[in-house]
């Protein structure tokens, strides 16, 4: 038998086409959860109309008609603005009710087993998931919750949902304490993140089209990028002024705006090139500020709950670029990535940390 990739056979696929639905796949949400109940809360009288026609269309719309639930989740998500978890507990705005989503790997119970007991009478089973979150200096959360094995879309959510499995999630916070937090999910789903310039979607986690490597920059293609042991000594004392008139040096910007306390960003261009034309593109700049910022990078940084990356992708840049005098922690590119992620407006992002900065101070001529 022929499945699509949303576990529907080929032919019930071409029945639903002559019947007007479209085929299975939504554009960019494949969903193998969904709580259509909450979701119609969530979605306007457009979109409820939508579902309304669809129904008197189609003999009926009722639970398990997942892809018009899916292809309007996809609307709502790219006209809605809905916090990443990691952003909400990290500014200390995490509270109960609040929608967010996130997309990590997470670790799923048995919900081939639970949603085959639901079927036989059992109807107090819910299947259950887990994972971590780092959201600061070495904290880490715990995010769990439970959800009910009979709305899943298909058989192939018994696949997607087994074992440790990166997914998406959008879901409302059923409860949150000091080192964990209960969601409530109203969707699970594989995302297809689609570039700006039109290029197909590509499955997420990290599409290849979104973080770009320094070494992709055309003003940076005669800079040798080697990790160098000296690199971060040199940096510990080059202040962020001068980092940032080497940059704008070296891309070719002109204009190097004077540092102001709650702006959008330090450095702004539209000069980046890439793949052979220029991009906009917004950077945020931490020097070492006397040694007191000579460490690795944490989400406390960058202003009050790392708020001057919310600002940096408040922007309307095609690129957002974190630099570094030191090493960057992980939580902080990935709450990089997760801003870059929305998709109301899904962008590239950059990370320079102290070695590319190092190359690239060398390169003009800052620094022997």
């Amino acid at each position: 038998m022929s499945l699509n990739r949303g576990g529907m056979r080929q032919s019930d696929a071409v029945i639903m086409r002559s019947r007007g639905r479209g085929p299975w796949e939504s554009e960019t949400i494949y969903a193998w959860f969904l709580h259509e109940e909450l979701l119609r809360t969530l979605f306007n009288g457009t979109s409820r109309g939508r579902l309304e026609r669809l129904a008197r269309r189609t003999w009926g719309l009722g639970r398990g008609d997942h892809l018009a639930y899916a292809r309007e989740l996809e609307r709502w998500l790219a006209r809605y603005a809905v916090q990443p978890l990691e952003f909400a507990l990290a500014t200390g705005q995490c509270h109960v009710g609040q929608l967010v989503w996130l997309q990590r790997e997470f670790a799923w119970s048995d919900v081939a087993a639970e949603r085959q007991a639901r079927r036989t009478g059992a109807a107090e089973v819910r299947s259950s998931f887990r994972t971590s979150l780092s959201v600061g200096d070495g904290r880490s959360m715990l995010v769990h919750g439970t959800f009910n094995p009979s709305r899943l879309t298909s058989s192939t959510s018994n696949i997607e949902l087994k074992g440790v499995r990166h997914q998406f999630m959008l879901g409302h916070v059923a409860a949150v304490g000091e080192d964990e937090v209960e969601l409530r999910p109203l969707a699970i789903a594989t995302r297809l993140l689609q570039p700006p310039d039109g290029r197909g979607a590509e499955w997420t986690p990290h599409p290849r089209w979104q973080r770009v490597d320094v070494s992709e920059v055309e003003q940076f293609a005669n800079v040798k990028f080697e990790v160098m042991p000296e690199a971060l000594d040199a940096m510990r004392t080059l202040a962020e002024a001068e980092v940032k008139q080497a940059l704008a040096a070296l891309i070719g910007e002109p204009t190097i705006p004077k540092d102001w306390g709650g702006e959008q960003h330090d450095l702004w261009t539209t000069r980046l090139r890439l793949e052979g034309r220029g991009h906009s593109a917004a950077f945020v700049l931490k020097g070492p500020a006397g040694g007191s910022m000579w460490r690795p990078m944490t989400i406390a940084m960058l202003g009050k709950n790392g708020d001057q990356l919310q600002r940096m992708a408040s922007s309307p840049a095609e690129v957002l670029v974190l630099q570094h005098c030191h090493e960057i922690r992980p939580e902080v590119v990935s709450m990089l990535e997760s801003l870059a992620s929305d998709m109301r407006n899904p962008r590239r992002y950059m990370v320079i940390d102290g070695y590319h900065s190092y190359a690239l101070m060398r390169a003009a001529g800052v620094i022997n």
